[in-house]
């Protein structure tokens, strides 16, 4: 329950400073690509290849839609907005990595949100190209 409270709470501060930074669009568009993005990484992971589950939030479950599509959401936010604001892609790409894994992967060994079923490194590689992916349709797309 306190992981939500921690990842809305980032998201809000990511919001004001988009806000205070005129880039309340790109938060929206980043927020946008990062459901839908996100919706189709849980059905390939969790439907197509079991790589995942989320066992307090079924795939397409009420609970699901309520609590893990908005933090996609939000993962997208974190990842665009933070490489914007670092400017320097080889700088970016770290930064935002180290976000992700402080805001959502660190607290999830205490919380057990989700669950792999794959070796760590794959899971890690999973999360870079899964960062990578989200940057370059959000620069595609706006």
């Amino acid at each position: 329950m306190r992981l939500r409270w921690l990842i809305w709470v980032s998201g809000i501060a990511l919001l004001m400073i988009a806000w205070t930074k005129g880039e309340i669009i790109e938060a929206g568009i980043a927020f946008s690509l990062g459901v839908s993005i996100g919706f189709f990484i849980d059905w390939l992971g969790m439907r197509k290849f079991r790589f995942w589950d989320y066992p307090r939030q079924p795939f397409l479950g009420r609970r699901y839609f309520l609590i893990t599509l908005p933090d996609w959401g939000l993962i997208g936010m974190i990842i665009n907005l933070l490489w914007n604001w670092v400017e320097t892609p080889w700088l970016a790409f770290p930064v935002v990595a180290i976000a992700l894994f402080l805001t959502h992967d660190l607290p999830n060994l205490k919380t057990k949100s989700w669950n792999y079923y794959v070796p760590k490194w794959l899971a890690v590689l999973g999360w870079l190209l899964a960062i990578l992916g989200f940057r370059v349709i959000f620069v595609a797309v706006s």
